[in-house]
C-alpha cells in the first residue's frame, strides 16, 4: 500500500456497507471481501494492458474508471420493478439472510424499456383497451364511463375517476382488472391476464399517457394521403451509394475519419493485441480465447494476422451460436407458450433455434433467411438457390412459436424486418409515420388468412399411424369426459332443486350456535360434502355480487326464522332461473358463432352475457370452473366432477365409465410416441381480407382492406398483393426486396450495433420519425449497399467492418475528444462493454473447463451446478425467466427486442460472491489451474492470468496474489471467485 493510501483516511467500501446493513450472514462474506480489499486495493485489475486505474468493490461494481463507462448506453441504471427471485432461490445460496436483504432483493432492477410512453401506449395500452374495454366503454358509456381520451379517465363515471396517474394503487381502473374491488371488476365476464394488467399498471404508473390526435389528414376523406414529403424522410428515400471521402483507409475508414476531422476530434490510437484478440473472440463467438490462440495471434507478425484470425473465428461453429442469440432477441424465441398458469412448452421449439444457428454458420444469405421465416414452404426452387427448400421451413418457428396473437407478428415482422412500428396503426393512423390504418390491417389480413401448423419430419406412414391411433384415442377420450359433463350439469340441476334445504341447513350451521354437519345432512337427508360446501360458500366475505347482501345482514342481525325461509326460497329460485339462462345463452351464442369458438372469432361476435352480479353467482354456484369458490372444491358450489362426481353414480352409469377408462388405457398403449416435427404456418383454406377495426373494436368494422403491403414502400408498384392464398410470399418477397430500403439497412445497422455497441441509428428497431437519426447516414447506406452486392452475406459484411481501424481502436481518454463527444457517436475510441448474461456465463464454464462441445438438440434446464452446455442451448421460458439470465439483462421473450439494455445493480455483486455457480466453477477452476500449471506457485499464477485475462500478470499483481495464497487456508478457490468476479474478467475493452 502506498504512503499516500496509508495516511488518508480510509474510505468505506461495499463490502463494509454490506455488513452495516445486512449483518454478516456468514464466514464466506468475510472472506471474499478480505480476498477482493487483498488483491484490488490498490490499482485493481488492469485492462487493456495499461494498468486500469479502477477499484472493484464486494459487488463487482467499477467505483472508479479511467475510461468514462457511464456514456455507454448498455449501463443505464433502470427504475425499480418486481423482481422474480423466489424465497426457494434465496435458501439456496446456503445462508439465511436478513429481512432487509430479502425485501431489498424482492424489489430488484429490471431492463429499462425500450419504447416511449406513446409508444407504450399505443403498441399496448390501446390495443388492450380495444380487445377488453370499447367495447362497453366507448359509445355507450356503461357506468358514465367514457374511455376516449385522458381527459375522459380523469373524469370518471359514476364511482369517481378511472385513473389516478402515477397512483395505480388508488386508481380505480387497476383495482379493478386486479379484481381487488369488492363491487367493481373487470371485465366482468374474463379476468385479464397477469400481463396484461402489468401493462395497464405500468402505463398508469409512467402517467397514464394518452396521446392527443395527431395532425389533420390530407385526404378529404380524412385519410392518410402519402405525399411526397413523407416520400422523402431519410429512411424511406432509395439506398444512396456515395463515394468514400478521400483518405487513407478502408471505405469505412474514410467515411468515419471524415467527421471526426470535421468535429475536430482526435482518435484513440490502436488497440493491444492481447486486447484485440479478446475483443474480437467475443464480437465473433461470445467466448474468451484460450491461451493457445492468444499465443497462435500474438506469434502471427503478418500484415493480414488479424484478418486471417476473423477468417478462423467467422468460420468456427460457435460463431452461429452468438449471431444466432442476437437473432433469437428479435424473433423473441421461447421454448414456452405464452401461458400464465402453467409451464407449457413447444415440443419442438429447438429446431427453430438450431435452425437460426446454422443459417448463421452457413451464412445463410439474409435476403432468404427473411423469405424462409415468413413463407419458405411457398418458396419456388428458383428463390432458393442451393439450399433445399426443406432445409428452409424450419425457419417458420419465427411465427409458428409466437403468441397466438396476430398484432404480435405484425409488431415483430414491422420491427425485426423493417424497423417500423407498424403496430402503432392498429386503432388509427400512425400519428408519427405514414402508415395509415389501412396497412395495418392489410398486414392482419395476411395473418389471420394463415395458421400455425406442424411440418412432419417422418414418413407419411409413420405420421398417418400415430394420427389415426391418436384420433381414436381422442375421441373415446371426448366421448367420456361429454358423458361426465353431462352427468355433472344433470346433478348441478338436481342439487339446486334443494337449494332451499341446503341454505336452512346452513343457516344453522354458521349461525351463533353452530352445528354438527354431518348429523345435519344425515337428519335432513342432505349430502353432507354439499352442505359444507354451502356452509363454507355462505360465510366467505367479500363476494363479487349483490345477491347475498340481505343474507349477510341476516347473519348480523340474527334474523328471524321465516325470513331466513323467504331468502331461502328466492335464491333457490334465482339459482335455477341462472341455470337455466346460461345454457339458453350459450345455445344462442353458438348459432351466433356459426361453430367456430377461435379467438378472433368471438372477439368480433356481438355475444350475449348474464348481468354482471347474476353471472357471479352463476359462477359460484354452478359453474364448473370458478377460482373464487371453496378451497376443497375449486368448481361452483354444486359442480362435481372425476371421483367426486363417480359416488352419486352407481349401476350402469358407474360400470359406463369403468369400461371406458378401460378402453382408454388401451387405445393410450397403443399410441406411439409422435413423431419429430416443425412448428410451422400455412395457409387456410379460406384466406380472406380484413375488415377495418374502427378504433381498434372488432365490433365496429370499417373498410375491407386488400392483403398488401406498406403503402410508404409501394410507390410506383400495386400496394395489394395479386396472387391466391395468404399473401406470405408476396409478403416475403416486399420485404426482402433489394428496392425495399428498410431491410438492408435495419440488419446492416443491428450487425454495426453488436460489434461497436451501439448502433449507427441507436434505435435498432425503429426507424420512424420517433427513432434516431443515423450518426452517418451515408456510411449505413453503403454498408447496406454492400451487403446486398455481395449477395447478402453477413459475414462478408462483418469482415469488412472488423477490418477497419475503426474497430480495433483503443479504450482511450483522450479529454479534448472527451468532452467534444462524451458518448462516442463519432467512434473516435472504442467502447468498454459488460458481457451480457450468455457471454458471462459461457465464460464462466470456459475457463473453469467445465463447457461441453455440445451443440443443439432439445433445450437444457437450468441448473446453478449442474449447467454444462452454452447458454443459447438453455430452456427459456416466456412465463417465467431465468433469474440468473434476468440479473443480468436478458430479455422479455414475449415480445420483440431490439438491443441489451444493461443495468447495475448491488444484487449483480451478490451474484458473484453468492451465487452456487460461482461457488462450483471457483472450485473447478482451482482444480484446473493446479491440474494443468505445474507446482511452482508464480506458474500457477501466471497461468490464471493468461487463461481469465489473456495477459501476465504485472509484478505487483503476482506478489499480491502470492501473499494471499500463503497466507489463506485452501486459498485457490477463493481466490479463483475473486478473479471469476472481477471487472477485467467480466468486462470487454
Amino acid at each position: 500500500m502506498s504512503a499516500a493510501m496509508r495516511g488518508a483516511p480510509r474510505k468505506p467500501r461495499l463490502c463494509d456497507n454490506r455488513r452495516r446493513i445486512f449483518g454478516d450472514s456468514g464466514g464466506r462474506t468475510r472472506r471474499i471481501c478480505a480476498n477482493l480489499d487483498s488483491l484490488f486495493l490498490d490499482n485493481g485489475c488492469r485492462m487493456d494492458g495499461g494498468g486500469m486505474d479502477s477499484l472493484l468493490d464486494g459487488s463487482g461494481v467499477v467505483v472508479r474508471s479511467a475510461a468514462r463507462t457511464s456514456a455507454q448506453p448498455s449501463e443505464v441504471p433502470s427504475r425499480p420493478e418486481p423482481c422474480p427471485i423466489s424465497p426457494d432461490r434465496l435458501r439456496a445460496c446456503g445462508r439465511s439472510l436478513p429481512p432487509l436483504f430479502l425485501a431489498l432483493l424482492w424489489v430488484g432492477i429490471a431492463p429499462a424499456s425500450a419504447q416511449g410512453p406513446a409508444e407504450f401506449f399505443e403498441t399496448r395500452v390501446r390495443p388492450l383497451l380495444a380487445e377488453k374495454c370499447f367495447a362497453c366503454h366507448t359509445q355507450t358509456k356503461m357506468g358514465g364511463l367514457e374511455m376516449v381520451s385522458r381527459e375522459s379517465l380523469l373524469r370518471g363515471g359514476q364511482s369517481g375517476p378511472a385513473v389516478e396517474p402515477r397512483a395505480p394503487e388508488r386508481s380505480l381502473l387497476i383495482r379493478a382488472v386486479r379484481y381487488t374491488d369488492e363491487r367493481l371488476r373487470m371485465p366482468p365476464t374474463e379476468r385479464l391476464t397477469a400481463e396484461e394488467v402489468a401493462v395497464l399498471t405500468k402505463w398508469v404508473e409512467a402517467g397514464a399517457t394518452w396521446p392527443a390526435a395527431g395532425p389533420a389528414a390530407a385526404g378529404t376523406d380524412g385519410k392518410l394521403v402519402i405525399t411526397d414529403e413523407h416520400r422523402s424522410f431519410w429512411a424511406f428515400r432509395p439506398i444512396q451509394r456515395t463515394e468514400p471521402p478521400p483518405g487513407s483507409g478502408t471505405p469505412i475508414d474514410r467515411f468515419i475519419d471524415a467527421r471526426l476531422e470535421k468535429a475536430g476530434v482526435h482518435p484513440a490510437p490502436p488497440a493491444g493485441r492481447r486486447t484485440l484478440v479478446r475483443r474480437v473472440h467475443y464480437s465473433l463467438t461470445g467466448l474468451p480465447p484460450t491461451p493457445e490462440q492468444v499465443d497462435i495471434f500474438l506469434a502471427d507478425e503478418a500484415p493480414e494476422a488479424f484478418e486471417r484470425l476473423v477468417d478462423r473465428l467467422l468460420a468456427s461453429p460457435h460463431y452461429g451460436e452468438r449471431w444466432g442469440r442476437h437473432w433469437l432477441d428479435v424473433a423473441r424465441y421461447s421454448d414456452d407458450r405464452l401461458n400464465s398458469t402453467q409451464d407449457q412448452p413447444y415440443e419442438n421449439a429447438w429446431r427453430y433455434r438450431d435452425w437460426v444457428i446454422r443459417a448463421f454458420n452457413d451464412d445463410l444469405p439474409y435476403d432468404l433467411f427473411v423469405k424462409a421465416q415468413l413463407a419458405a414452404d411457398q418458396l419456388p426452387e428458383a428463390e432458393t438457390g442451393r439450399w433445399d427448400r426443406e432445409q428452409l421451413i424450419a425457419g417458420l418457428g419465427m411465427f409458428g412459436l409466437s403468441p397466438k396473437f396476430q398484432d404480435d407478428r405484425i409488431d415483430v415482422t414491422g420491427r425485426g424486418f423493417l424497423g417500423l412500428t407498424i403496430a402503432c396503426a392498429q386503432c388509427h393512423d400512425h400519428k408519427f409515420d405514414p402508415i395509415p390504418t389501412e396497412d395495418y390491417y392489410a398486414l392482419l389480413g395476411v395473418f389471420n388468412s394463415s395458421e400455425q401448423a406442424e411440418h412432419a419430419l417422418a414418413a407419411d406412414t409413420v405420421v398417418e399411424t400415430y394420427n389415426r391411433r391418436k384420433s381414436r384415442l381422442d375421441k373415446e377420450q371426448g366421448r367420456l369426459e361429454k358423458f361426465l359433463e353431462t352427468q355433472s350439469k344433470q346433478l348441478v340441476d338436481a342439487l339446486a332443486a334443494r337449494t332451499f334445504d341446503y341454505v336452512l341447513a346452513a343457516s344453522g350451521a354458521v349461525g351463533p350456535e353452530g352445528g354438527d354437519l354431518a348429523a345435519l345432512a344425515a337428519r335432513r337427508g342432505l349430502d353432507q360434502e354439499t352442505l359444507e360446501r354451502w356452509t363454507e360458500y355462505l360465510d366467505g366475505w367479500p363476494k363479487q355480487h349483490s345477491h347475498l347482501d340481505e343474507w349477510k345482514a341476516l347473519l348480523e342481525n340474527g334474523g328471524p326464522a321465516d325470513a331466513v325461509e323467504r331468502f331461502a326460497e328466492r335464491l333457490q329460485d334465482k339459482v335455477l332461473h341462472l341455470i337455466a339462462e346460461k345454457r339458453r345463452i350459450e345455445r344462442e351464442n353458438d348459432i351466433r358463432l356459426r361453430g367456430d369458438h377461435s379467438a378472433s372469432n368471438i372477439r368480433r361476435t356481438a355475444l350475449l352475457a348474464l348481468p354482471r352480479d347474476d353471472f357471479y353467482l352463476w359462477n359460484d354456484v354452478a359453474s364448473g370452473n370458478s377460482r373464487e369458490l371453496p378451497k376443497p372444491a375449486k368448481t361452483g358450489v354444486l359442480y362435481y366432477r372425476d371421483e367426486g362426481l363417480e359416488r352419486f353414480l352407481d349401476g350402469v352409469w358407474r360400470d359406463h365409465i369403468s369400461r371406458s377408462r378401460e378402453r382408454l388405457a388401451a387405445l393410450k398403449k397403443a399410441v406411439p410416441p409422435k413423431y419429430p416435427f416443425l412448428h410451422a404456418l400455412a395457409d387456410k383454406a379460406d384466406a380472406s381480407n380484413e375488415h377495418v377495426h374502427i378504433r381498434g373494436s372488432a365490433d365496429n368494422l370499417g373498410d375491407e382492406v386488400p392483403r398488401g403491403f406498406l403503402e410508404i414502400l409501394s410507390e410506383g408498384k400495386a400496394r395489394a398483393f395479386a396472387s391466391a392464398g395468404s399473401g406470405r410470399l408476396d409478403l416475403a418477397r416486399a420485404v426482402a426486396s433489394p428496392e425495399n430500403p428498410l431491410t438492408a439497412r435495419v440488419i446492416a445497422n443491428r450487425v454495426w450495433m453488436h460489434h461497436f455497441g451501439r448502433g449507427i441509428v441507436g434505435t435498432p428497431s425503429n426507424f420512424g420519425a420517433m427513432g434516431e437519426r443515423p450518426t452517418h447516414p451515408q456510411l449505413l447506406d453503403y454498408l447496406a449497399g454492400r451487403l446486398i452486392e455481395s449477395g447478402w452475406s453477413l459475414k462478408a459484411l462483418q469482415r469488412e467492418i472488423l477490418l477497419t481501424r475503426a474497430y480495433r481502436r483503443a479504450v482511450a481518454d483522450i479529454p479534448a475528444s472527451e468532452e467534444a463527444d462524451p458518448e462516442n457517436r463519432l467512434l473516435w475510441r472504442a467502447n468498454r462493454r459488460r458481457l451480457d448474461a450468455e457471454s458471462l456465463v459461457d465464460s464462466i464454464l470456459v475457463v473453469a473447463g467445465s463447457l461441453e462441445n455440445s451443440a443443439g438438440g432439445p433445450p437444457q434446464a437450468w441448473d446453478e451446478v449442474g449447467t454444462r452446455t452454452r447458454t443459447v442451448y438453455g430452456f427459456v421460458s416466456r412465463r417465467r425467466l431465468d433469474v440468473r439470465l434476468g440479473l443480468f439483462d436478458f430479455p422479455n421473450p414475449n415480445r420483440t427486442s431490439p438491443q441489451r439494455f444493461g443495468t447495475n445493480t448491488p444484487l449483480q455483486g451478490l451474484f458473484f460472491l453468492n451465487s452456487e455457480l460461482l461457488a462450483s466453477q471457483a472450485e473447478a477452476l482451482a482444480g484446473r489451474i493446479l491440474r494443468e500449471a505445474g507446482v511452482e506457485t508464480d506458474e500457477r499464477i501466471r497461468f490464471g492470468y493468461r487463461l481469465l485475462f489473456a495477459r501476465a500478470p504485472t509484478e505487483r499483481e503476482a506478489a499480491l496474489t502470492k501473499s494471499f495464497l500463503e497466507s489463506s487456508d485452501d486459498p485457490w478457490p477463493r481466490l479463483a471467485q475473486v478473479w471469476l468476479s472481477s471487472n477485467e474478467f467480466r468486462y470487454v475493452n
